[in-house]
């Protein structure tokens, strides 16, 4: 089978972990058929030069005509469905790419060049993980494609993947107005363990005893897919949407759909339980502060604003009663973010509540546009795979 790893970022430069990845996966015998490689902005050439010295490299501009649009028209897809998955308004609006978008472009590119499983890493993510040794915290590389192939190769698994090891996206803290904070960000369920911060820290670490199981959650980060499984699958989906009626920013969760599917299907998604090393701050061991952090205040606070922006679309997928949550949730955020502003000393945490009315009042337009991708990406598949379930290559 032909192994190729996608990586989504917005500048492709050596600031990335895909070296580790390529020498982990060469180390460990693994042949990887190709790096896909989705951009929105900048590549740099000496970095292009590298990699391909060492893999083929597909690299995938966002809002670039010149190859994957091609190819596509070439495979009989409708310029109208291929606009609806590839283009992206935002980008030369807000210089913003919903995340959905980007990773389908990696998915569209490996079917189209002859990829069988498509890995997914994040720029932040490496091939190691945290675990305690006699006390201490080490790093502990690990075989990473070997762990998710294990699974892989079995015929009804058609998803692998599994958390990370490293600090959590939710920084300690610890302020009057918390649990209510977390309720209105749909996020209630983590409240006690940020409660109890002073324990661990928010550093989570792999698993002392492997123990895979069915899951319905996906980390786009540490996630492995059989690409002729998305004749059953849908596309990743995410939007964006206006906290403050006037920029737009990145709603999160465009995974959402993918697990919910695996509800429904007979084939096994698995979470393999080995949770690679994510440096979610770049700044790893450092405990994170968020009072006197910069960098980890702005990282905190727009993915408040991407877990408001995909809350109310989650909240339709699984048929929530949404005027009845909208009500409790707002009820809570207005309490919350005014106490976290206090406790930040940042008053753009104050939007959230406005920005929690305007995600749910720009639903209908999510739901429009989810239909049409979701009917685009059909379409597409159709045209895309052969009668024998296998996809054709392209021939550059």
């Amino acid at each position: 089978m032909n192994i190729s790893i996608a990586m989504i970022t917005k500048n492709f430069n050596f600031n990335t972990g895909l070296d580790d990845f390529l020498k982990n996966a060469e180390k460990f015998g693994h042949k990887i058929y190709s790096v896909i490689v989705v951009y929105s902005h900048k590549i740099d050439k000496t970095t292009l030069k590298y990699f391909s010295k060492k893999v083929k490299v597909h690299a995938v501009k966002i809002n670039d005509k010149s190859d994957l649009y091609k190819d596509l028209l070439y495979k009989g897809v409708s310029s109208k469905y291929i606009n609806r998955l590839l283009k992206v308004k935002t980008l030369s609006t807000d210089g913003i790419v919903p995340y959905g978008i980007n990773r389908n472009h990696a998915i569209l590119k490996a079917m189209l060049t002859g990829t069988d499983i498509l890995f997914f890493i994040d720029t932040d993510v490496y091939p190691y993980v945290l675990r305690k040794e006699k006390g201490q915290i080490i790093k502990e590389e690990i075989d990473f494609i070997g762990a998710h192939m294990t699974y892989m190769k079995k015929e009804n698994i058609i998803v692998t993947t599994s958390d990370y090891s490293g600090y959590y996206i939710i920084p300690p803290m610890e302020f009057e107005g918390m649990k209510e904070l977390f309720i209105g960000l749909q996020k209630e369920i983590i409240y006690e363990y940020i409660k109890s911060y002073n324990v661990h820290n928010c550093l989570k670490l792999d698993s002392e005893i492997k123990e895979p199981f069915v899951t319905h959650k996906i980390l786009g980060g540490n996630l492995a897919i059989k690409l002729e499984s998305f004749d059953k699958l849908p596309p990743f989906y995410s939007s964006y949407y206006s906290p403050d009626g006037k920029n737009n920013v990145l709603s999160r969760g465009e995974d959402t759909i993918l697990g919910l599917k695996s509800k429904t299907i007979k084939e096994d998604f698995i979470d393999i339980d080995v949770k690679i090393f994510h440096d979610t701050y770049n700044n790893y061991p450092n405990v994170p502060d968020i009072k006197n952090n910069k960098n980890i205040k702005d990282r905190f606070y727009y993915a408040c604003l991407g877990w408001i922006g995909r809350n109310p679309f989650l909240n339709w997928l699984i048929d929530e009663d949404l005027s009845n949550i909208e009500e409790e949730q707002l009820k809570n955020i207005k309490f919350g973010a005014l106490k976290l502003s206090e406790y930040l000393n940042d008053d753009r945490f104050l939007i959230l509540p406005e920005a929690l009315e305007n995600s749910y009042n720009n639903l209908p337009h999510v739901i429009k546009d989810y239909k049409k991708t979701i009917k685009s990406w059909e379409k597409t598949m159709i045209k895309l795979k052969k009668g024998d379930g296998i996809y054709e290559d392209i021939i550059n």
